[in-house]
């Protein structure tokens, strides 16, 4: 979790976005893709697609969301900023601590003097600014896939729009509906999107992760040594979130072929890992162990260094933010 993360995840939103088909483009598909059976995804896609592939107030919302969702992330779960006691989960009510917390600083930040002019270029009105919020809002908290109660509602929104169900709303609602169904498995498959890619960025960004949680484990942060579980843990990580989500997004119905090969690189790099994870994970801690033991001989001897303590009262200024949208 740093600026490289950011930058990984901002640029596999923006692909995501660039392929976003509109209802001409599906039709073209139509046309060119002889016996195929996407009736359902069409069905779902016309609607909702150019709200988002059309709209650069929810385009930028999402980069801007993508850059900013793991601000000053301190390496270690929510579960475990609440068993530390960290001053951040009192405020934030120990739900989607991190998450809230990034997003409190990222608008603190946006709200400064010296971005007067880049605020005047994402809202003009009320309405955008409110909009401009909630979409901000809603995305970054999309990417805590732990807490409960976001994955229920997130659950019950993809249930009542793929109910056979005559719903008692307008057409407006069921809209809204579907486009944050977009929105939220956008930014999740994003936010992984190195398991669903070439092998080679999956295996860079997943012992990258392993260096992580291992400084945790090394700094006493956690007990839980990361190489014990690790194998094991990808695959069902593959089984139980990626493929599942890849499959979502094909079901989705606005990404074309893009969530095809999202799918098929999620299940060959799950066939990589299942043949070659165990002796990865050998390589990753050794590289690992060597990797921390550099960091901390070239760290200041002084005590003079950055703490990376959060501003827990400079956050607190910020409105809490709402858990449905």
């Amino acid at each position: 979790h740093n600026f490289e993360h950011a930058c990984h995840v901002t640029m596999s939103v923006t692909k995501l976005l660039s392929r976003i088909q509109t209802p001409s483009d599906l039709l073209i598909e139509e046309e060119t893709s002889e016996g195929s059976d996407n009736s359902d995804s069409v069905k779902f896609a016309p609607s909702l697609a150019p709200r988002i592939a059309r709209d650069p107030l929810t385009q930028f919302s999402m980069v801007f969301s993508a850059l900013v969702h793991d601000v000053d992330h301190t390496g270690v779960p929510n579960s475990m900023l609440i068993k530390e006691n960290e001053p951040l989960c009192r405020l934030y009510n120990e739900k989607s601590v991190a998450e809230q917390h990034s997003i409190d600083l990222a608008w603190n930040l946006l709200q400064a003097e010296e971005y007067v002019d880049l605020r005047s270029c994402i809202y003009a009105t009320q309405a955008e600014f409110e909009r401009f919020r909630q979409l901000v809002v809603q995305v970054v908290l999309a990417t805590d896939i732990m807490d409960k109660d976001l994955k229920q509602l997130r659950n019950q929104r993809w249930e009542k729009a793929f109910s056979e169900k005559v719903m008692e709303e307008s057409p407006q609602d069921t809209v809204n509906r579907k486009a944050t169904i977009v929105i939220e498995h956008l930014i999740q498959a994003s936010d992984v999107a190195h398991t669903m890619q070439h092998w080679h960025v999956y295996k860079k960004w997943n012992f990258r992760l392993f260096c992580e949680m291992n400084e945790a484990f090394q700094g006493g942060r956690t007990t839980k040594n990361p190489a014990e579980g690790w194998y094991q843990g990808e695959l069902g990580f593959f089984d139980f979130y990626i493929i599942p989500l890849a499959k979502k997004l094909a079901d989705c119905g606005v990404f074309g072929v893009s969530s095809d090969e999202y799918l098929s690189y999620a299940e060959r790099n799950r066939k990589e890992w299942e043949a070659r994870g165990q002796q990865i994970v050998e390589e990753y801690v050794e590289a690992a162990n060597e990797k921390l033991a550099a960091k901390k001989a070239s760290a200041p001897s002084n005590g003079d260094g950055a703490s990376g303590e959060s501003n827990v009262e400079e956050s607190a200024s910020v409105e809490s933010v709402q858990l449905e949208l």
